[in-house]
């Protein structure tokens, strides 16, 4: 009996493993066709940070989770359109930042924030990637970057 537990044990870490490993390759290929859509709208993303920045509402709240319906109704309506349910933002004249937390991704990905920061510029460089845990940085360019938290808790 315990020959068989241990047999299904291995069975178990064994599939669990390889499972990691291809979930892993396919939050990769998600996240490229993230920065390839965000991309070819780049543009209309900067004129929407820069907006965000310079809104009264958000600069009376920086550091908090703004929701689309927190703001006026064209800024609001752009954000859920864009599929964001919340932002963070901070305003600082040594560091700015605007976190996007979106709602474009499901498992095996987790949370996929996109986020504009002048704090960070290595990790914002084209083609930057690295892991913390179960934390994983991608950089786009010109201080954009997304980061993917696929924690399952």
């Amino acid at each position: 009996m315990n020959r068989f537990k241990t047999i299904i044990l291995i069975f178990v870490l064994t599939f669990s493993l390889y499972s990691c490993t291809d979930n892993k390759e396919k939050r990769k290929e998600i996240v490229a066709e993230k920065i390839a859509q965000f991309s070819d709208k780049k543009a209309e993303w900067n004129k929407l940070r820069n907006r965000i920045l310079a809104n009264q509402f958000v600069n009376s709240n920086l550091g908090k989770g703004i929701y689309p319906s927190d703001l006026e109704q064209s800024l609001s309506t752009e954000l859920i359109k864009k599929g964001i349910k919340f932002i963070t933002v901070c305003n600082d004249s040594d560091c700015k930042k605007v976190e996007y937390a979106t709602g474009w991704t499901e498992y095996p990905i987790g949370t996929l924030n996109l986020t504009w920061t002048t704090c960070d510029p290595k990790q914002t460089e084209k083609g930057f990637s690295t892991e913390y845990g179960f934390i994983e940085v991608f950089g786009i360019g010109n201080n954009w970057l997304i980061v993917v938290d696929s924690d399952f808790i």
